[in-house]
């Protein structure tokens, strides 16, 4: 007993030092937490609609099936995308079409991009129109896919409404300004919440022990533990390419962080003011050039390319036309290809200045580092991946805490349990 009594005095006074967490980790754990808590929902629904818009592209052209192609008659010339319109625009008389794409290949089909017409307003002669508020209602995107030969309308897809909505959920939570804030504090909290779990990521010690538990998902375990290394483990591998990705995002979602951009890289924050300027001057008396001829220029200036894409003015006043032309051209996307602002009166390319132009080539390629578009389908791929893992950081890490929370509170019943047990133990000795 005396030996017992020394021993546990000798613990008291002399205790032995504890292999804790440091004061640092423990901190980071807290916000870790918290912060998690408090963005969860919304880095989820972010990272989800974000990996699901990666492959647009691709579902867009699943949908609309056997549409893209027809059967090309022989010796036949197709219709000139004017006639096409007017034939889309008798069949579909409630839309109203932005722009268009057309093919090298025969038996392609005429892809128009539409909107549905806003309802007409009977009052609409007689109320002002409030200056700066813009066409109103921007109404359902979606392809038609037309026979390029006869003009009939083959078929229709509204993926492109799909992927519309996708984006803006992305963006803006649809909620306009306020969503966009709200994506940007989420998207700030989470760039916080990868350094965070890095830092409790870090092993105190390297071992053979510590190197397995950190690069490794142990086999055999129950789902809690299996839970937690999915957590560490694929959060790690994933980290460098989410810090990008989030890093791309939030040189979007911020303006100050978009004109640092530009200024680093050589462009210049105003550049659409500044190309209005280089705009030809409209004049009734000149005649546009036929769609057609910007067409077949395209396919000369870009023999690679099978596709060129042109946007449907939406007044006559409008001098310049916008014509990509590629060996792909998605949603989003230009592959193989050259996207430039031409004069509709002389078919040139507008001569607009050099950080002009470069205002262009860093907001596009900063779009195509966040969406994975930079490397092919192989960068389609990695950024999908990346895509599914930091969708389930928000999910496995709320399910760590949640298992903690329940262990913990099954272990303070027990104790509970214990102290009440020998509580009645003793009182029945006393009796």
């Amino acid at each position: 007993m005396a030996t017992h009594d020394l021993d546990m005095e000798n613990k008291k006074t002399n205790p032995k030092k504890k292999q804790g967490k440091s004061l640092t980790k423990r901190i980071t754990g807290w916000l870790h937490l918290w912060l998690g808590l408090v963005s969860g929902i919304i880095v989820l629904t972010v990272t989800l609609s974000g990996t699901v818009f990666v492959f647009c592209d691709e579902i867009v052209d699943l949908c609309a099936g056997s549409a893209k192609y027809v059967q090309a008659p022989a010796h036949a010339k197709k219709m000139t995308p004017e006639e096409l319109l007017v034939k889309f625009h008798e069949q579909v008389p409630d839309r109203k079409a932005f722009y268009f794409d057309t093919y090298r290949e025969a038996d392609r089909t005429f892809r128009v991009a539409s909107a549905t017409k806003p309802p007409k307003d009977k009052n609409a002669e007689k109320v002002e129109k409030p200056k700066g508020k813009g066409r109103g209602p921007r109404g359902i995107f979606a392809y038609h896919y037309l026979d390029p030969y006869t003009g009939k309308v083959m078929g229709s897809t509204k993926s492109y409404e799909f992927f519309y909505v996708v984006a803006h959920i992305h963006a803006q939570l649809l909620a306009g300004k306020f969503g966009k804030t709200v994506v940007g504090v989420a998207s700030i909290i989470f760039f916080i919440q990868l350094i965070g779990g890095l830092i409790l990521w870090w092993p105190k010690k390297w071992n053979k022990t510590t190197r397995t538990t950190a690069f490794k998902i142990k086999s055999g375990t129950k789902w809690r533990r299996k839970n937690y290394d999915f957590h560490n483990v694929f959060g790690f591998y994933s980290l460098l390419p989410a810090v990008f990705i989030t890093i791309t995002g939030l040189i979007m979602a911020y303006k100050v962080l978009t004109d640092l951009t530009q200024v680093t890289f050589g462009g210049v924050p105003d550049a659409h003011k500044i190309a209005e300027k280089y705009d030809p001057v409209y004049d009734p008396d000149k005649k546009a050039l036929a769609f057609t001829d910007f067409i077949d220029r395209s396919f000369k200036e870009i023999p690679q390319a099978q596709q060129v894409r042109m946007s449907v003015p939406r007044k006559d006043s409008a001098t310049v036309y916008n014509v990509v032309a590629a060996k792909f051209i998605g949603l989003k996307s230009i592959i193989d290809g050259k996207s430039k602002e031409v004069n509709k009166y002389t078919g040139d390319e507008i001569n607009y200045p050099k950080e002009v132009v470069m205002h262009e080539v860093i907001e596009h390629m900063n779009f195509d580092l966040h969406v994975g578009y930079w490397g092919g389908m192989f960068g389609k791929i990695f950024t999908f991946v990346i895509g599914i893992i930091c969708t389930s950081l928000p999910v496995t890490g709320f399910l760590i805490w949640w298992g903690r929370r329940n262990k913990s509170g099954k272990k303070g019943k027990e104790i509970k349990h214990i102290h009440q047990h020998r509580k009645e133990s003793h009182h029945e000795q006393l009796v």
